[in-house]
């Protein structure tokens, strides 16, 4: 698992690459996970906590996008 700031090193285009990849293995855990031929269970937690990084990652980045900077005030 990655930390936060490795991952907000990471350009836009990559971390949408890493949120499809984390999809894909969390998909992939769970259907072993159902099947019972999972050994470490703990791996599907740390894969959605590492989606969620990267995920909060790319929302800051859209919301600083976003944010209009404050008007400075009119003098009277």
């Amino acid at each position: 698992m990655r930390k936060a700031q490795e991952i907000r090193n990471l350009d836009d285009s990559q971390l949408e690459a890493e949120v499809q990849r984390l999809r894909a293995e969390i998909f992939k855990l769970r259907t072993k996970d159902s099947l019972k031929q999972l050994d470490k269970t703990h791996e599907i937690k740390l894969t959605r906590r590492e989606l969620a990084i990267v995920l909060t990652v790319l929302n800051e980045r859209t919301t600083n996008k976003t944010q209009v900077s404050p008007q400075t005030e009119e003098s009277k």
